[in-house]
């Protein structure tokens, strides 16, 4: 336990030479198998194999003992953290020394927070704050960071906010704020960040008693900052369950409050395709009902979520996590317009299109040009909550322009053309900027967006009309930025119209308000509204920033001027301040950025987790990397050896439990493997399947494993074996005890149906029954397991999810197996017994009480499930308590009175009917009966022969009734 992995020569002990040189051959000795893979000779080529065998089983020792010894220690978490990628990392860093020296200083808004602590103040404080914490020159140690932000929080509640804006821009100061905490928590040392990080969510939840429903935004926002290291897991779940159990513990005074936390949370987990985000939206979705409600934290939360879900990698190909995370964004892009059409005076027809495409994620032929002559008007007494869905929307463009640019164009254009005075102002720089980068748009069309935003805004300044202003002011400053046109009159004009409204006693003050964040647009991205990062703009003028930030500093220390005015100017300071900050924490992280995105291939092992320094653990991980690296440029001779030498690692590493992200790493191996590769597809989706079992060690969370089983199961049936290959779905069909003990038990009987339909599509594509039989003996563990009486065990399974179990066994599982696995089926002709015999099984552990429910068993007798129903007759009568003398009657009446078909000319119909009903009669015959029974049974079939004659099938009943009956005297 003390070694530390390097230093050998203070250790002399046998113990860690013989380890030494047991890691040794464990990993050279598969180098050497390989080699000899690629052998011709088939005897090489078989010892080769047996060799990688015995390998296997050494690795295996090695790393239980790795595992016995070190516990959760084995792991040491990321090496290489992953730097925020995205706006952060382009042009927008680099700018001129001359602007960043005009920006305003922490030490000025400070002072303002420290004269007049209130809630605004304290806003324009967070970012200071995180200003200061994310300079490198005034770091500040961790505890003394968050004692800091906790002064501004305690601060919060003196005036909340009402403006939609502004709560866009307070909710961001606090992901700002939190992403700072934990860029210092990544500084520390490796030993010491757990206990840290445990030490700043108990004091964020200490929060609570002065601060309220905001401590708990803080937390969510805490949860979002921090990466996925997996040793933080168990931390993050605290995290989520505090907040998502916040509705019944009475945690939020506000219902928008706690929509916001989810939302947060669901953007958290939608970065690992993790499957609770459904029910998250689903939560989110039932909160926007009332029209009269601004709804700001579910909307907001939104755009969150499809933000998150688009960043971490590429939205295009095949594997189950892109395609999840395309058909989230799109749904999530769905209850967007939804609600904007809900909104306005009628509901829209282009709007209802548009909908039903963002959900299919295509674009119809004329969508366009609907969309670009689309006439929309605003509802009266829903214009809060129309703010809050431009708002939320502002951040999906991203998104949407990696699903379908068209679909991107389509959205832009609608939203375009709303009326001035309705937000839109909100959503015009991402629009514009989306659709220039995809090309939808071109520099031509941005030059006429900024020419009309310029008569709409002096039109409305002499009309006197202020929301007109205020939204054209605002669209303006923030489209200045895009264009690479001379904009010196525009931005002059943004510049006086700021300078002319914060001064001028006629403009109100909601409008005010705007002219502060419009001024902040024209230098830079404002929080919440254009991005969540506080970024100064490349081409933005020293003159403007000089200008914007003289005027912001004047309105904020004029005492006769409205509070709210000041207020905005107040803010407004903080938000140039923390863009001064970030464009020096940019400059810092590019370069770590170039570093790493050289090595970054795909899923980087190293960025997801460590092993312990000269650890067998360590030598398999970077194994794996490299051959994963590999694979694509192997030739096809080579192939074999890597893919056997690869699936033997993966196979090693079964028996041990791994954290949840390296799920990632499965799913990768999937993916770039071709389908021929069966070895390879073979053991990534054992080892999925391994880490399914209930060993999770302390600290880790194997959700990433379950997130990917279930997408998985939910795949339809070709593009699942092309990703996992043919001989892999039956491993996946009987680990359902394991997976749905994880599930929640909305999404258990989902899965479960979706498992069982893929063994079923199975039997008819590739006339295999293995998925089939698999599933029916997993199946059968999960119901033996729930009705055990042993009084030490606990219960895994929920009873609605066993009573969705046992009505789907005796409802549509009943009946597919009557139709695919019937002795009709020339694929289960040999083997249909086997899988009968599994579902009789499944089928006298239900409680008759559950059975007297279907209608399925009851059903009329018919060639398609009259082998079912007989093999069934006998558990059925039992468990009933009843004779099966009259379910056994029906049977044999029925096949009596079936004519023989006589010369069936090779008919293959009539082939099966004949097979069936000769096999349903040797099921029957062999059923017990009394003498009386037995008597009865052959004068019925006697009387059915003597009114339908000696041509059905009464004859051959009869006989094989007569042979059982002989035999078991």
């Amino acid at each position: 336990r003390d070694w530390d992995g390097f230093n050998n020569s203070e250790y002399t002990l046998p113990e860690i030479t013989s380890f030494l040189a047991l890691k040794s051959n464990s990993v050279h000795g598969l180098d050497s198998a390989a080699q000899f893979l690629k052998s011709h000779d088939v005897g090489m080529y078989n010892n080769a194999k047996d060799v990688a065998k015995d390998i296997l089983l050494l690795c295996r020792k090695l790393l239980l003992f790795e595992d016995e010894v070190h516990g959760s220690f084995l792991f040491r978490g990321l090496s290489i953290r992953n730097p925020k990628v995205g706006p952060s990392l382009t042009n927008e860093g680099r700018v001129s020394k001359a602007v960043i020296s005009q920006l305003p200083d922490a030490a000025d808004v400070k002072k303002v927070f420290e004269e007049d602590p209130q809630s605004v103040s304290a806003i324009a404080f967070l970012y200071v704050t995180g200003s200061i914490g994310s300079n490198s020159s005034t770091s500040q140690p961790t505890p003394e960071l968050v004692l800091q932000i906790s002064e501004c929080f305690y601060d919060l509640l003196n005036e909340p906010l009402v403006d939609l804006a502004f709560q866009a821009v307070q909710t961001s100061s606090m992901m700002y704020d939190m992403n700072v905490v934990w860029a210092s928590m990544e500084q520390a040392e490796e030993s010491t960040k757990h206990t840290l990080f445990n030490q700043v969510v108990s004091d964020v939840e200490g929060w609570a008693s002065n601060s309220g429903e905001y401590a708990y935004v803080a937390l969510a926002a805490l949860a979002l900052a921090v990466d996925d290291d997996p040793q933080l897991w168990s931390f993050i779940t605290k995290i989520q369950n505090t907040i998502l159990g916040g509705s019944d513990n009475y945690l939020f005074a506000s219902e928008d409050a706690m929509v916001l936390c989810v939302g947060m949370v669901a953007a958290k987990l939608s970065r690992t395709a993790d499957a609770r985000v459904s029910d998250l939206i689903d939560f989110i979705q039932l909160s926007l009902s009332d029209n009269s409600k601004a709804c700001f934290g579910a909307f907001f939360g939104m755009g969150l979520m499809v933000k998150n879900l688009a960043s971490r990698s590429e939205l295009s190909g095949s594997n189950p996590s892109k395609v999840w995370r395309r058909r989230t964004i799109q749904r999530l892009l769905g209850i967007f317009m939804t609600e904007f059409d809900a909104c306005l005076s009628e509901s829209n027809s282009t709007v209802r299109e548009l909908v039903d495409c963002l959900k299919m994620g295509e674009s119809s032929d004329d969508l366009l040009c609907m969309c670009e002559e689309i006439d929309l008007s605003i509802l009266v007494g829903v214009d809060q909550k129309f703010k809050s869905i431009l708002i939320g929307l502002a951040h999906t463009f991203f998104a949407l322009s990696a699903i379908n640019v068209k679909l991107m164009k389509c959205v832009a254009c609608t939203l375009i053309k709303l009326p001035w005075g309705s937000g839109k102002g909100f959503i015009m720089h991402n629009a514009y900027k989306a659709c220039l980068d995809a090309e939808m748009f071109q520099q031509e069309d941005l030059s006429n967006a900024i020419l009309d935003c310029t008569d709409v805004l002096r039109k409305a300044i002499a009309d006197g009309s202020d929301m007109i202003c205020s939204d054209a002011l605002f669209a303006l400053a923030s489209l200045c930025s895009l264009s690479t046109a001379n904009v010196q009159t525009e931005t002059s004009l943004v510049v006086e119209t700021i300078q002319k409204v914060l001064s001028d006693v006629s403009f109100g003050n909601d409008c005010k308000s705007i002219s502060a964040l419009a001024g902040c647009a024209i230098v830079g991205q404002v929080p919440g509204l254009t991005s969540f990062t506080p970024l100064a703009h490349q081409l933005v003028k020293k003159e403007v920033s000089l200008s914007v930030v003289k005027v912001l500093n004047e309105t904020a220390s004029n005492d006769s001027e409205e509070l709210k005015c000041r207020d905005s100017a107040t803010i407004g300071l903080g938000v140039l301040c923390a863009m001064k900050s970030s464009i020096r924490r940019v400059r810092k992280n590019r370069l770590v950025f170039e570093k790493t995105k050289q090595i970054d291939r795909g899923v980087d092992i190293e960025a997801i987790i460590q092993a312990r320094d000269g650890s067998v653990l360590e030598s398999i991980l970077h194994e794996i990397q490299a051959l994963l690296r590999m694979k694509s440029q192997h030739s096809h001779e080579d192939a074999a050896a890597t893919n056997n030498k690869l699936s033997v690692l993966f196979s090693s590493l079964e028996l041990i439990a791994m954290p949840g992200s390296f799920s990632r790493v499965i799913e990768m191996a999937l993916s770039t493997t071709s389908r021929n590769d069966a070895e390879v597809k073979t053991s990534s989706v054992s080892l999925l399947i391994s880490q399914l079992k209930s060993r999770r060690r302390i600290g880790f969370d194997g959700r990433g494993f379950v997130d990917l089983s279930t997408r998985l199961a939910k795949m339809p049936y070709q593009e699942l074996t092309d990703l996992i290959g043919i001989g892999s779905l039956p491993i996946i069909t009987k680990a359902i005890p394991d997976l749905l003990n994880q599930l929640p038990t909305s999404v258990c009987e989902g899965v479960l149906k979706n498992l069982w339909t893929l063994s079923q599509d199975e039997i008819i594509r590739n006339s295999s029954i293995s998925s089939t039989e698999a599933f029916l003996l997993g199946l059968k563990k999960i119901m033996l397991d729930a009705v055990k009486n042993d009084p030490g065990s606990k219960q895994t399974i929920s009873p609605a999810v066993l009573r969705a179990l046992q009505k789907a066994t005796i409802g549509y599982i009943f009946s597919d197996l009557c139709k695919n696995a019937s002795p009709s089926n020339p694929v289960c002709m040999l083997n249909s017994e086997n899988i009968w015999s599994s579902y009789i099984r499944c089928l006298e552990i239900i409680p008759v009480a559950v059975i007297s429910e279907s209608d399925v068993l009851k059903s009329e007798i018919n060639l398609g499930n009259i082998y079912g129903i007989a093999l069934c007759a006998r558990v059925l009568s039992s468990m009933s308590g009843s004779s099966a003398s009259n379910r056994t009657r029906k049977i044999e009446t029925f096949i009596a009175c079936q004519n023989y078909p006589g010369n069936s000319n090779n008919d293959i119909r009539v082939i099966d009917q004949i097979r069936a009903v000769l096999v349903t009669s040797l099921a029957i015959a062999p059923q017990p009966q009394s003498e009386t029974e037995m008597k009865e049974s052959v004068m019925n079939i006697f009387e059915i022969m003597l009114v339908q004659g000696v041509k059905t099938f009464g004859l051959e009943l009869l006989a094989i009734k007569v042979a059982f009956w002989w035999e078991s005297l």
